[in-house]
């Protein structure tokens, strides 16, 4: 859901805070060393309440805390190595760094879903489609027109079974690949007179008309809004270069390996609370992005 108050990334646009999330998702999934996920678990968890609230995390809690210690426990069953023997459980034993490298991947799938889940509240469906072009913003046109056709067909699917098993009159009922093929060349049938109905209808209301007309774009890069961009985009490289070296160091197996220079870790927690430091902004309700009109053809 979309945050109740305007916060200081609505301020800029939709490209930086796209590229903000999802560089530290991308970053997050890829960087396997409990620290890093530590840090990035860390501050998915702060933007989280922040944004979305305390009731809202608690219940996505509820379900990704089970989660986590479910990877952690089993892992140690399904990859028995290890150089420090914790205890034996029957024929299995278990091993600390079987342990870690399950804590570890449980706490980096929990950061990735509260990540996805607080960019949610910072872009809009409206913004989002403001970064795609002219023809991909028909895309979510044809995602929900086949989410609502495939449930139509799998129904008619049932009536075209149910009307053929009714007809008795007609001998006895056909084996299944007989009963098959009837039901897919009804449907097919079917379809197709669909298709050119719905053809027309969206010829109709404009679609693919070929005619320009005015439209409202949500909002204008700005200079501003490149500068942060880069910004962004120099963080995220020093972030990548720094969790290379800092993941290069490291190892679960056989034994641990070792964490690396703490200031490796400067960039990433500084990657980390950038969005907590956008939500609570010392500067008051931001303006909102620049706005403008353009000929856009429908």
């Amino acid at each position: 859901m979309a945050p109740a108050r305007p916060t200081p990334l609505d301020s800029w646009h939709a490209a930086v805070p796209a590229t903000l999330f999802a560089g530290t998702a991308l970053l997050t999934m890829l960087a396997v060393q409990p620290a890093l996920v530590g840090l990035s678990l860390g501050g998915a968890l702060a933007f989280s309440l922040l944004a979305r609230g305390v009731r809202a995390t608690a219940r996505g809690l509820a379900w990704q805390l089970p989660l986590l210690a479910l990877v952690c426990v089993l892992n140690p069953f399904f990859s028995a190595s290890g150089s420090t023997l914790l205890l034996k459980v029957g024929p299995r034993s278990v091993y600390a760094e079987s342990l870690a490298y399950g804590a570890t991947m449980g706490a980096l799938l929990v950061a990735t879903v509260l990540w996805f889940g607080g960019a949610a509240t910072a872009l809009t469906q409206d913004r989002l489609l403001a970064l795609c072009s002219r023809r991909a913003r028909a895309l979510p046109l044809v995602a929900s027109m086949a989410s609502q056709l495939v449930p139509q067909m799998l129904g008619r699917a049932k009536t075209v079974r149910a009307t053929v098993a009714a007809c008795t009159a007609a001998g006895p009922r056909p084996g299944l690949r007989d009963e098959l093929t009837r039901t897919s060349t009804m449907l097919l049938t079917w379809s197709l007179e669909d298709s050119v109905e719905r053809a027309d209808a969206m010829r109709a209301r404009g679609w693919e008309s070929g005619r320009p007309r005015t439209s409202y774009r949500l909002e204008r890069l700005r200079g501003r809004d490149v500068a942060a961009l880069a910004g962004v985009a120099g963080l995220l490289v020093i972030c990548a270069a720094c969790a290379w070296q800092l993941c290069a160091s490291w190892r679960f197996y056989p034994t641990m390996g070792e964490l690396g220079p703490w200031w490796a870790y400067v960039p990433w927690a500084a990657l980390m609370a950038l969005p907590c430091l956008g939500r609570v902004s010392p500067f008051g309700t931001p303006a909102p992005p620049a706005r403008e009109a353009s000929d856009e053809r429908a």
